[in-house]
């Protein structure tokens, strides 16, 4: 039985693989950086929001990209949301976030929202964590850097989503 290398090599991308690379170094500095500027205990944390974002968006072709980066904006943004209205209301508790998560998850599938809003209730328990770690934070401050780092890691995936593409038409891959 002879070995087909290209076979077994066939689904590896190095382009793919650097992409992903890329986009990590990026939204790590860009998340930190920015987060860092308002909030330097959570900066961190804003750091991993952006690498998650660019990660989950970062695909093997553009429209899948934006498609995807479109959901986590609108999915974090809806988190952020209701984790701020929780956070005017109460001061962070188990299970206020627990129940909190319920009523986000039945939200999201009321409203159809792809994944019944995975990426809201992620968003939500982040921002959530983030307040009992560092109860300084106001919920409005708190939301909006989650929102952002999100918004970050996103745009970042699409513009390396972009970038392989047009060196895959480029070298006809």
């Amino acid at each position: 039985m002879k070995l087909d290398v290209k076979r077994v090599f066939h689904p590896v991308s190095p382009l793919m693989a650097t992409a992903k690379g890329v986009a990590v170094l990026l939204s790590y500095l860009v998340g930190a950086y920015l987060t860092g500027h308002f909030h330097v205990e959570s900066r961190w944390m804003g750091s991993m929001l952006a690498v998650i974002s660019a990660i989950v968006v970062l695909q093997e072709d553009v429209k899948t990209s934006i498609h995807q980066g479109g959901l986590r904006v609108f999915g974090t943004f809806i988190g952020a949301v209701i984790a701020y209205v929780y956070l005017l209301l109460f001061p962070f508790t188990l299970l206020g976030m627990i129940v909190t998560v319920f009523l986000l998850d039945i939200l999201c599938m009321l409203l159809g929202i792809p994944d019944d809003g995975k990426m809201a209730t992620i968003t939500l328990v982040i921002i959530l964590l983030i307040s009992k770690m560092s109860p300084s934070i106001s919920p409005f401050v708190n939301g909006v850097l989650r929102f952002s780092e999100a918004t970050v890691g996103a745009l970042i995936g699409i513009a390396l989503a972009w970038g392989v593409e047009q060196i895959r038409k480029r070298t006809n891959h």
